[in-house]
């Protein structure tokens, strides 16, 4: 779709628009009273090759059926020159998915309502932030959408999380309808490009300015994963350039301080705090988001002023890197990032979950299980 075709018309539309096959599967689930049973039987299903338990509710299971296989355009050469970012970039990546994609997402005032009040987030943080960690890494990793990955099995989870989500929100009495639907199409694909364009933007503000082919092949991942997430085809850019026109109209229109917004930021900025080595690296975070997203969307989540300086300080004594001069933003911005991201999976998931890997859940309500 050429960048002309992201008109006020269409989103205004794809705001009203939900997951119909996601959406139909789980609202038999609850009309069956199964939502329990479901939950536990896919714990262990994870693997892109494991089949689907026999057990679960017909439409749930031709969901897992049909939305597993690759659309035709899928290209396995792009696909794999993309997987090879994950191994050379992770902790960068990790990164910028904290200290970009994620504030600037919250940054929408409308969308931001729909994680606040389904406490998805703001109800055991941490855990969340890995899950959505994790999944990045799922789909990313070499072989990871392949039979032996686990990247189609989390994505197709993720799906029903935000059907789950649209389900229980829109009936909240305190749900205003201004706000569009939740979790709609214009939200999903803004969310979409957060990773696909967001993330090799931040590559580059970090000293990494990654080949074009290098950046398209990632972009191809994403337009991959998109389909099977169920973003719709009309919102599912086909290439770099037209995902970032795509985002910065989405910014333009739903960018707003909210509440909600500033909350989700905050369960960012204290999950840095907390797997960080101590609390001389409390201005960490604050500093790589406004680098990474700017200070326009920090402000909009109220994110603290940053300060080069004294993360120039704490890199030095406390990570003994020893070199970049106060003012020389992209080497302090890279080294810090790099040290977050390796921390994030070192010491993130042994507070959060004794070290082990995660499994996305679908959940049976609003607040997350146990």
């Amino acid at each position: 779709m050429p960048t002309t075709g992201w008109t006020d018309e269409l989103l205004n539309r794809m705001r009203k628009a939900g997951d119909p096959p996601a959406d139909d599967a789980i609202a038999e689930t609850y009309s069956l009273g199964q939502q329990e049973q479901v939950r536990r039987a896919l714990l262990g299903f994870g693997r892109n090759s494991d089949t689907a338990p026999a057990d679960l509710p017909p439409q749930l299971q031709r969901y897992f059926e049909q939305t597993a296989v690759l659309p035709e355009w899928a290209d396995p050469a792009l696909m794999d020159r993309g997987h090879a970012l994950l191994g050379r970039y992770q902790p960068q990546i990790v990164s910028i998915l904290l200290c970009a994609s994620l504030p600037l997402c919250y940054g929408c005032g409308n969308g931001a309502q729909v994680l606040y009040r389904s406490q998805r987030l703001t109800s055991g943080v941490y855990r969340r932030l890995m899950e959505t960690s994790q999944f990045v890494v799922d789909v990313l990793d070499t072989g990871g959408l392949g039979p032996g990955g686990r990247g189609l099995r989390s994505a197709q989870k993720i799906r029903l999380l935000h059907a789950t989500m649209r389900y229980h929100v829109a009936r909240l009495d305190n749900w205003n309808a201004e706000w569009g639907l939740p979790v709609n199409q214009e939200d999903l694909a803004g969310t979409l490009m957060s990773f696909a364009v967001v993330i090799p933007k931040g590559l580059k503000r970090l000293g990494v300015d990654l080949p074009d082919k290098d950046r398209d092949a990632y972009f191809h991942i994403w337009r991959v994963i998109g389909h099977v997430l169920g973003v719709h085809e009309q919102l599912n850019a086909v290439e770099f350039d037209d995902g970032s026109a795509l985002m910065d109209t989405i910014l333009r229109r739903q960018q707003s301080p909210s509440e909600a917004g500033t909350a989700l930021t905050k369960g960012v900025l204290d999950f840095i705090r907390e797997v960080l080595p101590g609390p001389a690296f409390a201005g960490v975070g604050p500093t790589l988001i406004r680098h990474l997203a700017g200070d326009k969307a920090a402000g909009i989540v109220n994110v603290p002023p940053a300060d080069f300086t004294k993360v120039a300080l704490q890199l030095g004594s406390g990570l003994n890197f020893g070199y970049g001069k106060a003012g020389d933003t992209v080497p302090l911005a890279a080294q810090a990032a790099s040290e977050l991201g390796l921390i994030v999976f070192k010491n993130g998931l042994l507070l959060t979950n004794k070290g082990r890997r995660y499994e996305w859940q679908v959940p049976t309500g609003l607040t997350p299980s146990s």
